[in-house]
C-alpha cells in the first residue's frame, strides 16, 4: 500500500469515477486503475463495484476511505512543513476568482477560503477579478492562482479541471418565467439572455456552449458594472448563474432549475503559471473538491 493509492481511493469515492478521479489527481485513467487492482489484490477484496454509470464502494471500500481521509490529513500536513515550514505559516495563499461580484456571491468566497485555509494550513485570500483581467494578473503575480468558471486557455498557462457545477436560470420576480418549477432551452427563446463581455470564460463555457445546444435566445452584450441594458430594466432578459444553492438569488430575483435533459454541467478550473513554484496546487485542489461543490 502506498499514500497514492489511498489518495485514489478518497478521490473515487468523492467523484464516482476512475476518469474523474484521475482528472483531480493530475494522473491517467490507467494509472488509476493500475493502483485500485493493485490495491484490491493485496486487500484480497474489491473496493468497487464497477457499473457502466460509474464506481460505488462496496463496504470493505467505504470503511477504507474513512480511515484514509484521516491518514491524507496527516500526510498532507507533514507534506507542507516539510515542503516548506516558515513559507506555510507565514504567507498567504492568493486567489483570484473570476465572477461577476454579484450579491451573495461572497459567501462562496468565504467558503472557499475557509475550508483552503482548513486544509492547507494556510491563510487563503481571494479577490474577485473580471475575467479580461485576471490572466494579467496572474502574469503580474498579484495572485498565485486563477478559478475560473470555463478553461483559461494560454501557452504559459497549467490549467486544471477542479470539476463540474450545475447552470440554473436567473429571473427577476416579474419575469414569465418566474411561475416555472424548471425551464427548458425552448421556453428560453422567447427571452433575450445577458452575455457579459468582460467575464469571456464564463460566457464560451455557458452561453455559447448552450447556444451550440440549440438555445435560440436573443444575445445581449453589456460588461457588468455598466449601464444596464433595456431589456434588463424591463423584466425580459435573464441570465445563468452557477452555484445558486450557495450565492442565494440577488433580490428581486429567483434562480429556476433547467430540466435535467437541457441542463449543462459547467467545469471549473484553476489555472497557475507554468514552471516551478513553491506552492502545492495537488493539496489545493484536493482541498477544493472536498467543498463538495464541484461535482
Amino acid at each position: 500500500m502506498n499514500i497514492k493509492q489511498v489518495r485514489y481511493v478518497c478521490a473515487i469515492v468523492d467523484l464516482g469515477s476512475f476518469s474523474a478521479a484521475a482528472a483531480r489527481e493530475g494522473v491517467s485513467v490507467q494509472a488509476v486503475s493500475k493502483a485500485m487492482a493493485e490495491l484490491e489484490g493485496a486487500l484480497g477484496e474489491p473496493l468497487f463495484e464497477r457499473r457502466s454509470a460509474g464506481v460505488t464502494p462496496t463496504p470493505l471500500g467505504r470503511a477504507f476511505s474513512t480511515r484514509a481521509r484521516r491518514v491524507l490529513d496527516e500526510w498532507e500536513a507533514l507534506e507542507r512543513f516539510a515542503s516548506a515550514p516558515a513559507v506555510v505559516a507565514n504567507s498567504p495563499f492568493r486567489m483570484g476568482f473570476c465572477c461577476p461580484a454579484y450579491p451573495g456571491v461572497d459567501r462562496l468566497v468565504r467558503l472557499i477560503s475557509t475550508v483552503t485555509d482548513k486544509v492547507l494550513g494556510r491563510r487563503v485570500e481571494v479577490e474577485l477579478l473580471d475575467c479580461t483581467e485576471g490572466l494579467d494578473v496572474l502574469r503580474a503575480r498579484r495572485v498565485d492562482g486563477l478559478i475560473t468558471v470555463g478553461a483559461l486557455e494560454a501557452d504559459d498557462v497549467a490549467c486544471t479541471p477542479l470539476g463540474t457545477v450545475s447552470s440554473d436560470v436567473l429571473v427577476p420576480l416579474n419575469h414569465p418565467l418566474a411561475a416555472k418549477s424548471e425551464i427548458t432551452l425552448d421556453e428560453l427563446a422567447d427571452y433575450p439572455v445577458l452575455y457579459p463581455c468582460n467575464f469571456d470564460h464564463y460566457c464560451h463555457a455557458v452561453v455559447d456552449e448552450y447556444l451550440r445546444r440549440g438555445l435560440r435566445s436573443e444575445i445581449v452584450r453589456c460588461s457588468v458594472g455598466d449601464a444596464v441594458p433595456e431589456p434588463v430594466t424591463d423584466g425580459r432578459c435573464y441570465s445563468f448563474i452557477f452555484v445558486g444553492n450557495i450565492t442565494g438569488a440577488p433580490e428581486g430575483y429567483v434562480i429556476r432549475p433547467l430540466v435535467r435533459s437541457d441542463a449543462l454541467s459547467v467545469p471549473i478550473c484553476l489555472s497557475t503559471l507554468r514552471g516551478p513554484g513553491g506552492l502545492d496546487l495537488a493539496s489545493f485542489r484536493r482541498s477544493l473538491a472536498r467543498l463538495s461543490l464541484f461535482g
